[in-house]
């Protein structure tokens, strides 16, 4: 293990932290959950309820609960994962860009578009200014944006920042990363409700190949890129 990710892992919390991705990547959901509850109690214990890494567990703690559609308990979590990081890291900051963002997410999966979109908005500039014009992170606050244009029904709107986020990970990812793969089932599955399903194909069967040779298949990103090839897949093609 290279020396720094050991240091990390000597760091309050951290194993039981890295032991919650992995679970949470696996699809073990009740699992991860109790490995970030115990990460947190440590980090509250021997860091404060005011340091960046008590931060960092609320707000995968939290990324966790939207997983299962427990909003109600996601959210006051995001909240004080927000006002610890402004407080410990200041603005521009790339972890509160992140965590407006999943605050937004929320917002949105309540269906408080007019919220969510200014929380990705306030995102996406603050990225900007931490990353520059062109980064993944760019990228994928413009593809979160799409699929809120998708949802409040400006498909001009979410059909050109989808095209915009491709553009970008092409240039900084490449086209067969995890988040380019993951932003072209969204893009599918945009062309499938837009009744184009001759587009979306291509596009959903190649992000689910592409994330198969890279996560594993319990990993939530496969789950949705093979909903998405299986609902594309099933439209019958149009005869001209």
């Amino acid at each position: 293990m290279p020396r720094t990710s050991s240091r990390i892992l000597r760091r309050p919390g951290s194993r039981l932290f890295a032991q919650g991705n992995r679970a949470r990547d696996n699809g073990q959901l009740a699992r991860a959950e109790e490995f970030y509850r115990r990460s947190l109690d440590v980090r509250i214990r021997r860091l404060g309820n005011r340091h960046p890494d008590t931060a960092q567990t609320l707000n995968q703690l939290a990324n966790l609960l939207t997983d299962r559609e427990r909003f109600s308990e996601a959210e006051p979590l995001y909240r004080q994962a927000l006002a610890i990081r402004r407080a410990t890291l200041g603005t521009p900051h790339r972890d509160v860009a992140a965590t407006l963002s999943n605050l937004a997410n929320v917002a949105q999966s309540t269906g408080r578009f007019a919220e969510a979109e200014k929380l990705y908005q306030h995102s996406l500039r603050m990225r900007r200014r931490v990353y520059g014009a062109q980064h993944e992170n760019v990228a994928m606050c413009l593809a979160n944006l799409a699929i809120l244009f998708q949802a409040t029904r400006r498909f001009d709107a979410a059909e050109d920042y989808f095209r915009q986020a491709l553009a970008m990970l092409e240039q900084t990812v490449g086209s067969h990363d995890q988040l380019m793969a993951f932003t072209r089932a969204n893009f599918a599955d945009f062309l499938r409700h837009a009744a184009r399903p001759a587009e979306a194909r291509p596009l959903a069967q190649q992000a689910l190949s592409d994330l198969r040779k890279i996560l594993p298949p319990q990993h939530r990103y496969v789950k949705w890129a093979r909903r998405v090839w299986k609902s594309v897949k099933s439209v019958p093609a149009v005869r001209s």
